[in-house]
């Protein structure tokens, strides 16, 4: 596949101080974390292995598929807003893991299935010149993979609601990082989500397989 550059969508993982649009909550860099400067994160380390050109990473700290949780709709992976900045030969989509894993109103599982066939669909129509890739969000080690939250839904009922819905989609897809194990104390995560600069480089590593760029 030819391409020259690429737009993410993405939530904390994918931040780094002045690197997103100004409104956007950022996690990176993080007082502790390794991750310091923006050379650390798993997009920029993909870009020098890859010669892409990054246009815009539209990445919200604690943002959600579904319009859900405590921050403002517009911060959703469905704004209209967050959506139009996006462009490029390529968009990865990078999120999920707080629609399930904050502790502060995680959605259900069916609002979450449902507005991740929302954003495929909306994807795939706003996007036609784009090639569209999604990950299934890395394993977080500050849960068990078969953890039940609130309203009873997993990180594999996570993983395995957005590889069911790519596979409705074959123009769409689908990047598993959620297949990679993360176990504590390999050092792949900070704080048993965000990653440190081992877990990005992973993170790169997995997503320019995906990408299958040669």
């Amino acid at each position: 596949m030819k391409a020259n550059t690429f737009s993410i969508l993405g939530d904390s993982i994918s931040t780094f101080e002045q690197c997103n649009p100004p409104e956007n909550e950022v996690f990176y860099p993080k007082e502790g974390c390794d991750v310091l400067d923006k050379e650390h994160t798993w997009w920029h380390m993909l870009m020098e292995e890859t010669k892409l050109h990054l246009v815009m990473n539209e990445s919200y700290s604690g943002s959600r598929i579904s319009v859900t949780g405590s921050r403002p709709p517009s911060s959703s992976f469905l704004s209209h807003t967050r959506q139009e900045r996006l462009s490029g030969d390529i968009i990865i989509v990078f999120g999920g893991t707080n629609d399930f894993g904050q502790a502060e109103k995680p959605a259900t599982l069916a609002v979450f299935s449902e507005a991740y066939d929302h954003l495929v669909q909306l994807m795939l129509e706003t996007h036609q010149e784009s090639k569209l890739f999604f990950c299934t969000p890395l394993q977080r080690s500050d849960k068990a993979l078969d953890e039940k939250n609130i309203h009873f839904w997993s990180q594999n009922d996570l993983a395995s609601t957005i590889r069911k819905t790519l596979g409705h989609y074959p123009e769409a897809n689908l990047i598993d990082l959620a297949s990679y194990p993360i176990t504590n104390g390999d050092g792949m995560l900070f704080d048993g989500l965000h990653p440190t600069r081992q877990g990005m480089r992973l993170i790169a590593t997995l997503i320019k397989e995906g990408l299958n760029l040669d």
